[in-house]
């Protein structure tokens, strides 16, 4: 393998690394009027190669893993392990989580634990059954791609429900699905030409980034404040468009610029069993998807 050959693979492998989430530090716990709370996951311990990474609850009441597929029959899932009360072995939930090929499932690292009885989406007559908690956990679907001149790598969360009713656990896989993190590298430097057309910038450069959190006001499910930030280098780039398309990039071009349209906050509301935005979101595709 050539020297040009390694330094693209180290390049790409570090690309797609920076778009994945970091494992869970403890973090403050965000409540909101209700008493819904969001609180971080803690991973545990090491895990093997064969041994998915489980994230739990501080209190190990509830613990998460992503588990891949094995096959057409098995779908990928998050496994998904609740401690209730004084029982001795825990109750196990299967989230299915579709995963595009060559990607892959990791854990959000984070659960959202709803406050007494809320959550549930109809009245629940067994005061035992009322008495559990319900939550909302999320899987990562990690997506990659490379390309002759770098490469890609993205990452959208899908939040899922987990309720007891009286009819038993029920599983509402999808109720919000957002783009969370994405990098992305294309173009390259191929002859002196280029690089002097380029100014030596030779890559145009592409960062997406959102995050997550409980919004105070209050309500039985509850309200999600979804916040993103895009950027891209060199500025004046688009994903849509050659980058050379304006003319030879020049020095005071060489600087990382803010999308203004790809950097917004929303806020989303559980209707009709999932979580809408309060405006329609921006065409970001250029950005969110590898």
């Amino acid at each position: 393998m050539n020297s040009t050959r390694i330094a693209y693979v180290v390049l790409s492998a570090l690309l797609l690394a920076s778009s994945l989430p970091a494992a869970a530090d403890v973090a403050p716990v965000q409540r909101d009027a209700a008493g819904n709370r969001l609180e971080a996951l803690l991973l545990q311990g090491e895990q093997g190669a064969d041994d998915p990474e489980r994230y739990c609850t501080a209190d190990g009441q509830w613990c998460v893993r992503a588990l891949p597929a094995t096959g057409e029959e098995q779908p990928a899932v998050l496994e998904v392990a609740e401690r209730a009360g004084d029982e001795a072995e825990p109750r196990m939930r299967h989230v299915p989580i579709e995963v595009v090929d060559d990607g892959d499932l990791r854990v959000w690292p984070f659960i959202v634990r709803l406050a007494p009885g809320a959550g549930a989406g109809q009245a629940v007559a067994d005061p035992q059954v009322a008495a559990l908690q319900n939550v909302l956990v999320g899987g990562l679907v990690e997506a990659r791609a490379m390309y002759s001149g770098g490469g890609a790598g993205a990452s959208t969360l899908q939040l899922a429900r987990i309720r007891h009713l009286d009819e038993g656990i029920q599983v509402d896989a999808d109720v919000l699905s957002v783009a969370l993190s994405a990098n992305k590298m294309i173009r390259a430097c191929f002859s002196e030409r280029d690089f002097d057309q380029r100014a030596g910038a030779c890559h145009d450069e592409y960062s997406f980034d959102a995050e997550l959190a409980l919004a105070t006001e209050g309500q039985d499910m509850p309200v999600l404040r979804y916040r993103t930030e895009a950027s891209n280098y060199p500025a004046g780039v688009s994903p849509q468009r050659y980058s050379l398309a304006k003319g030879r990039l020049r020095k005071k071009d060489l600087r990382t610029e803010q999308d203004a349209e790809c950097s917004y906050t929303r806020t989303f509301r559980f209707t009709s069993g999932a979580y809408q935005p309060d405006q329609p979101l921006p065409e970001c595709s250029g950005y969110t998807e590898p």
